[in-house]
């Protein structure tokens, strides 16, 4: 074993002597500050407490330094005991058990519970009770109260409850202390406080105010404690806890220890121990409540990322250009975060030196949704390249919905964009159960275009057709999805003419103008619409002939 903590230290002064020894440096001087203050609170025995900082200072500093600070565990712990007057060969047990609860509990941590010192998740937090707090401290308080028996500090009829005096009262420096030095050290700067300084401080306060009015009353009503402890978890998370049960455990020792609260009564080092150890339940508490909020912060967060990773694949990352056509679109995801919607756009060269332009709405959201969204989008690239007629590729479609995703259903806009009959774009348009898509003339009249035929997944043989329409230099052709008309409902559902008035509002503008003119108009300027919208805008660019004589 001394070989062991030898090759730990070599290493380290291998490394950077300097700091090392530094922290070593720190480590001691902590470790007997926290001692002094321990031992002042020592009734039965000047060597035996029933609070023992120590042992959170030591531990901490082994899981985030490594196990090369035993020599600041075991000077502080020497420099602490040597002036108790207990013999010297005594003091070299006690020094002994401190050094090696530390290094046990670490090790115990690091091996067995893959433990990690930011107490982010709920295991890292019971291994620090189950494997810290109660079984290496069995450590320690061996060590200790046997070095007492050896020095004839105590009787041997006092063996078993000194013992556990000395146990319960590392156990509290573990479950206290230790915590409040892993978080401080893994959670620098405390985002979650600076953010909401405010409220931290509020917080804070009434923690005091609780705990002062709490542990200063005789009864035994200790409860109302938790429910400020339970704020500064949920909203503060590991530093609101920890930061929490040092503030309760400040007000609850010192009036305890003057015979005051809710565990007066009792001889000295009992009522301590009680103190303790409701505080270090509580404490625990409260970082399990925050564990569990930072699990499941990270599950949404992680769910959130997939969502819109999804998302985005299941949309083009970029509109391609079009000679002579000017594109828009305007896209907002409504919902949950983490749910993927079922509107979709896509505009793609058909192969053949025509255009698909396509807009269509799944029924639902959520990981089905996105399948039949993924379905419908490859679906029409391939069958574009086979088909000239867009009701027959939405057939297609209809087909690989109910073959791949029976139960589903979807409304599908899908126009033909042929740019060989200039000065006019030829268009030829399906439906398939979707809104019909308006024309901007160049002059600011606005007409619906298209048959609404019927969506697609429900039955073998939708109704669809082929729909001829032009686009002449200057018009725009807007094509929607239904959330743009519903995002008001229930309470309003924006009519047609509503409609056709705001795109005539945009008559002259240019293609991104007109997409968010319309929204605008619909959805008001911070847009919180109930279902996912899609705006897009396909305009026909007049020639510079035309641009000229419309200046003059």
């Amino acid at each position: 074993m001394c070989h062991i903590l030898a090759g730990y230290c070599c290493e380290a002064l291998d490394r950077n002597w300097k700091p090392y020894l530094a922290k070593i440096a720190v480590v001691a001087g902590a470790y007997y500050a926290g001692a002094k203050l321990g031992l002042d609170l020592a009734f039965a025995n000047s060597s035996v407490t029933a609070i023992w900082p120590p042992t959170g200072i030591a531990l901490a500093a082994v899981v985030l330094w490594g196990y090369g600070m035993w020599p600041g565990v075991a000077i502080g712990a020497f420099l602490a005991n040597i002036w108790t007057g207990v013999p010297v060969y005594a003091v070299l047990g006690i020094t002994a058990g401190n050094t090696l609860e530390a290094l046990v509990g670490a090790y115990l941590l690091n091996r067995f519970a893959g433990f990690r010192p930011s107490l982010e998740r709920v295991r890292d937090v019971v291994s620090l009770v189950a494997l810290g707090g109660i079984i290496s401290t069995a450590v320690s308080a061996t060590f200790g109260v046997t070095s007492l028996l050896a020095g004839h500090e105590i009787a041997a009829g006092d063996y078993g409850l000194t013992w556990r005096t000395w146990w319960l009262g590392d156990m509290g420096g573990d479950l206290v202390v230790a915590p409040a030095l892993m978080v401080a050290a893994t959670h620098w700067p405390f985002r979650l406080v600076r953010d909401r300084l405010l409220e931290a401080v509020v917080v804070g306060l009434v923690i005091l105010g609780v705990a002062g009015l709490v542990f200063s009353q005789g009864a035994g009503l200790v409860y109302p404690i938790f429910p400020p402890l339970i704020w500064a978890a949920l909203r503060f998370r590991q530093t609101g806890a920890v930061v929490a049960t040092l503030l309760i455990a400040a007000v609850a020792v010192p009036l305890t220890e003057s015979n005051i609260g809710a565990f007066s009564g009792h001889p000295p080092d009992d009522r301590l121990l009680l103190a303790q150890t409701f505080v270090g339940i509580a404490g625990i508490t409260a970082l399990i409540l925050a564990a569990v909020t930072s699990e499941r912060r990270r599950v949404e967060e992680a769910v959130e990322y997939i969502a819109e990773t999804l998302q985005e694949s299941l949309r083009p990352s970029h509109l391609p250009e079009i000679p002579g056509i000017e594109t828009a679109i305007a896209f907002h995801a409504a919902g949950e975060r983490h749910l993927v919607g079922g509107d979709f756009y896509d505009l793609f060269a058909s192969g053949d030196g025509s255009w698909s332009v396509v807009v269509g709405d799944v029924r639902g959201k959520g990981a089905t949704a996105a399948a039949t969204t993924a379905l419908a989008r490859y679906t029409l690239r391939a069958a574009a390249a086979q088909e000239d007629r867009p009701s027959r590729a939405l057939q297609k479609l209809n087909d690989a919905i109910r073959a791949q995703s029976p139960g589903e259903s979807c409304t599908v806009a899908y126009a033909r964009v042929d740019l060989d009959h200039e000065p006019a774009a030829r268009l030829t348009l399906s439906l398939a159960g979707h809104p019909l898509p308006l024309v901007l003339a160049a002059d600011g009249a606005v007409e619906p275009v298209g048959d609404p035929g019927t969506l697609l997944g429900m039955f073998p043989g939708p109704r669809l057709s082929d729909y001829p329409a032009k686009l002449e230099p200057g018009d725009a052709l807007l094509v929607y999805t239904d959330g743009l008309t519903d995002a008001h409902a229930p309470r309003r559902i924006v009519r047609q003419e509503e409609l056709m008035r705001a795109l005539r509002s945009c008559a002259g503008r240019s293609a991104s103008e007109i997409a968010t003119g319309v929204q605008t108009a619909v959805l008001g300027p911070n847009p919180e619409p109930r279902d996912d919208v899609v705006v897009l805008v396909l305009r026909r660019m007049p020639s510079p002939a035309e641009v000229t004589a419309a200046v003059r």
